[in-house]
Parts: structure tokens; sequence; C-alpha cells
């Protein structure tokens, strides 16, 4: 496992945000309880497309599959989910367990 800093927690005031680690694209995200953060994929697992975040959900363009944006699971598909890592908070600095 990887220990990798995303930065300062109160750096992230809008969420989900978009997080770029060797050249991977990523999403931070909170749990709708506010209690957790995630380190999502923004590829979908489907076929590989980018997915984006509209109207309150992650989107897939290529296939239309959606995503909870508070935990990466898929809303078409229940067994489906954006691959994720937790991330932890140490002061006031968020990590992402790779």
């Amino acid at each position: 496992m990887k220990e990798v800093l995303l930065g300062l927690e109160e750096s992230f005031t809008k969420l989900p945000a978009e997080i770029v680690f060797d050249k991977n694209l990523y999403w931070l995200i909170q749990t709708e309880d506010g209690a957790a953060y995630r380190l999502v994929s923004s590829r979908c697992p489907h076929a590989g497309a980018i997915v984006e975040a509209e109207k309150g959900e992650f989107v897939c363009p290529m296939h239309g599959w959606t995503f909870d944006l508070h935990s990466g699971a898929c809303l078409n598909v229940p067994t489906k989910s954006l691959s994720g890592y937790d991330v932890v908070v140490k002061d006031g600095q968020l990590f992402a367990h790779l």
C-alpha cells in the first residue's frame, strides 16, 4: 500500500474534486454523512470511459452508466462501482491509501 498526500483538507471546498496522480484522474468524494472521504477512479468499470460529474451523479458518456457521488456505487448495475481507495485525515491533510 502506498500513502499519497492529496492536500490540505480545507483546500477541498467543493466535492467531488478532480485529483491527478501518476497521470491518472481520480475523484475525491465524501460520504453522504460527511464522516469519511474516498478517492475513486474516474474510469467506468464497464468500458473504461472517463466519468464526469453531472447533475448530482457521475455519468459515463459512453453507455450512460451513472454512479453515486458519495460512494461511487453504480446506480444502473448494483454489482459494479468505481474502484476506490480509503482516504484518511492526518493533521489536517488528506492521504489516500493506494
